[in-house]
């Protein structure tokens, strides 16, 4: 039995050789949004001045520091030579210290240079200055998912645009053996025409490989990621994780997109939350499966699905009140209050949904003209139904289809014929009783 020792968070013992570098699971799922991290590791990493750096990089113009996080600091900068603007990352030296790093560095870097996609930031150029590794990118002039999120702009039809993009990339990725292993908002790029671009691809392997490079972890069991968005396994068995934990963070990602909320615990589809297709529930919780073997096996299905449901749009779910309730909402209910008909049930549209009637006024005409053939009861209702009549008629000469029209004429001359009939009775009826 393997030695315990207790999380420093809660106490609850955890197995010395566990995955989550000291912390319990649960704990380690409270990190919640945080930064990437490789939990249980090295310090805080206080970036180098734009001054600083410019003294490493004479062939650069560093303009500003843009963001930073648990695996290193981006910069904006000018490369006078090519007359651009570029990004450049510096990796946290605490995180390169493996004597190995320098060799597969090289080999990695080269490999994801190669990453030509529309939706992949590009990487200009790589190396080593003064100790510090670098990447020199291609800057996109935007903001970061996240960013954009947090301004409530995006809509259930943007997210349902944005996911095909990123499974688009995370295709082209893996087709070339690489795995992104920390899909989030904040790696995930907007620029202003709305295209997606996905950054720091293949970092988190950069600096934890896997088994296969024969090179030890940089730290001794690392998790590498941002634990909300990790899929299972990257958290169990952070050695065996394959293209499908990205597969996991894009359904994190794509529930986040539709409700504002990550899926912790037990939560609701997304239809339960907000008016979006309930196919869309399906998409997601398939994504997010704890076993690989039951997720979606490419990310190329993920944007498919998506793509399919875009383009035969359904007819939304409502929300409901309470998220505890699993129930499927049943579509399609008819609604005789509103029918095109009395005797049909109202036909549906072709997404499944009941058409409203449009033209309420000629089909009250209408049954008024019906009612008014009845004695004593016509006498009250044919006048309206000549009255509602006309006005559902104008109606339906602005807003087709015809039917409309049938039921207000049949309101007027049935409305019509009835009063001058029951209305000529009662004069003769009452004629005859003072003559």
């Amino acid at each position: 039995m393997p030695d315990e020792t207790k999380c420093p968070e809660c106490g609850s013992p955890v197995s010395e050789s566990g995955p989550a570098g000291g912390l319990c699971p649960r704990c380690l799922m409270k990190a919640g949004q945080g930064p990437t991290q490789t939990v249980g590791g090295a310090g805080r990493f206080d970036p180098p001045t734009p001054e600083r750096l410019a003294e490493s990089f004479p062939q650069l113009e560093i303009l500003e520091l843009i963001g930073q996080g648990g695996m290193g600091a981006v910069y904006k900068a000018r490369q006078p030579s090519l007359d651009r603007t570029v990004a450049i990352k510096i990796l946290a030296p605490q995180l390169v210290q493996d004597p190995a790093f320098a060799e597969r560095f090289s080999r990695e870097a080269r490999t994801l240079a190669k990453l030509s996609h529309p939706h992949i930031v590009d990487i200009h150029d790589f190396g080593e200055a003064d100790g510090l590794y670098y990447f020199v990118m291609e800057y996109v002039d935007g903001a970061a998912l996240r960013e954009v999120m947090r301004t409530g702009r995006l809509s259930a039809a943007d997210a349902l645009g944005l996911v095909p993009q990123l499974c688009d990339a995370l295709q082209f990725a893996h087709d070339a053996g690489i795995v992104h292993r920390d899909i989030k908002p904040e790696n995930i790029l907007l620029d202003h025409a709305g295209n997606l671009k996905i950054a720091d691809f293949g970092l988190a392997k950069l600096i934890a490989p896997d088994r296969a490079d024969g090179v030890s972890l940089t730290i001794s069991g690392a998790v590498m990621g941002t634990p909300a968005y990790m899929a299972p396994e990257q958290i169990e068995h952070p050695l065996d994780v394959d293209h499908r934990a990205d597969i996991y963070a894009v359904g994190v990602v794509f529930y986040e997109l539709l409700t504002g909320e990550l899926p912790l615990g037990r939560f609701a589809p997304p239809s339960r939350k907000v008016e979006v297709d309930v196919r869309v529930d399906e998409v997601v919780l398939k994504a997010l499966e704890k076993e690989p073997r039951l997720r979606y096996q490419q990310a190329s299905e993920v944007g498919t699905e998506v793509n399919n449901i875009s383009s035969t749009a359904a007819a939304p779910s409502p929300p409901v009140a309470s998220p505890r309730r699993f129930e499927p909402i049943q579509h399609g209910q008819p609604d005789y209050s509103m029918s095109d008909t009395a005797a049909e049930t109202p036909k549906g549209d072709a997404t499944g949904g009941v058409i409203p009637y449009k033209n309420p006024p000629a089909l009250i005409a209408y049954y008024c003209g019906v009612f008014s053939l009845i004695p004593i009861i016509g006498i009250f209702v044919g006048i309206p139904g000549i009255i509602l009549g006309f006005v559902g008629f104008s109606r339906s000469r602005a807003n087709p289809p015809i039917k409309g029209a049938v039921h207000a004429w049949i309101g007027i001359i049935l409305g019509g014929l009835t009063t001058m009939l029951w209305g000529g009775l009662i004069s003769l009826m009452v004629m005859r009783f003072f003559i």
